[in-house]
């Protein structure tokens, strides 16, 4: 019994090394205040023979791949929080993994602060403001599927910055407004408008998968591409889809080609980027 209780006390100990161990060779580098709405990008190096990378970022978890160097892992995720659901607080950003079968975890506090963003006034039909009745089930059917394809969780490393710049125009509405649709307050501007005209090659942000495509009520002709690590970009009021579900695309790939289909005042592309669901500001990270 004693020899069986200093076996344990010694297997004990030597985990809480192990542990302590792992602990003192990872590093996270993060900033220490992020604005709401704005990306931000963490870069976590970890000991050679560690695995199963998870981040927790605003209470949601995604897995995350691993870039093998000469002496360390590196992992790498694009985060940011929606100016919708955000408040100025101090958030808890937990990065996890195995290291020697023993679960290992470090975490960083980071402050959101608050951004100011513009407001615009749009004039379009009455019934693009306050959606037919009739059109009540479809829309409701659309933003559960929207809705699903922004939350895509699987494994992955950031993309290279900058992104692909989806078409070359210039922004004519940026994410964050407040929207007035005829001196209403309808929403606050999930995305970036860029100027396209009409049948303008779109291309994809980075390489990634197409886990949804359609032609809805509000967004129009659409595609939504995950690209691992809860990373998903959008495009929307297309006039032609060039892919399909499931597809796998490059970063530079044309998937469509702009249009003014869905609620739109006239032709251009909706361009969005979300983590697990949180929409944030892409034109920071959009090359020029």
């Amino acid at each position: 019994m004693i020899k069986f209780i200093k076996i344990f006390v010694f297997l004990t100990t030597a985990l809480s090394i192990s542990a302590a161990y792992a602990q003192t060779q990872t590093t996270m580098a993060v900033p220490e205040t992020v604005l709401i709405g704005q990306p931000f990008v963490a870069e976590i190096k970890t000991p050679k023979t560690a695995t199963d990378f998870k981040l927790t970022w605003m209470g949601k978890e995604t897995a995350v791949r691993a870039a093998p160097k000469e002496d360390h892992m590196l992992c790498r995720v694009i985060l940011g929080t929606d100016l919708k659901n955000t408040k100025e607080e101090t958030a808890l950003l937990i990065f996890s993994y195995k290291f020697n079968g023993i679960q290992t975890e470090i975490e960083k506090q980071i402050k959101l602060q608050k951004k100011e963003y513009l407001a615009e006034k749009l004039t379009v039909a009455p019934n693009m403001v306050n959606p037919p009745k009739e059109q009540s089930e479809r829309i409701a059917r659309e933003a559960k599927l929207a809705a699903a394809a922004m939350q895509t969780n699987t494994p992955g490393f950031a993309p290279r910055l900058p992104l692909t710049r989806p078409v070359p125009g210039i922004f004519t509405s940026v994410y964050g407004k407040s929207r007035y649709f005829n001196n209403e307050l309808r929403s606050r501007h999930g995305g970036v408008d860029m100027r396209a005209a009409a049948g303008t090659p779109v291309k994809a942000a980075a390489t990634g998968r197409v886990v949804l495509t359609g032609d809805f009520w509000f967004a129009g002709k659409c595609v939504y591409i995950d690209h691992g690590a809860g990373l998903v970009s959008f495009y929307g009021h297309l006039s032609k889809i060039q892919t399909e579900k499931g597809e796998e695309v490059k970063a530079g790939r044309v998937i469509g080609t702009s249009g003014r289909t869905g609620r739109v005042t006239g032709p251009h592309l909706h361009f969005g980027l979300a983590w697990r669901g949180e929409y944030f500001d892409p034109a920071p990270i959009l090359s020029k």
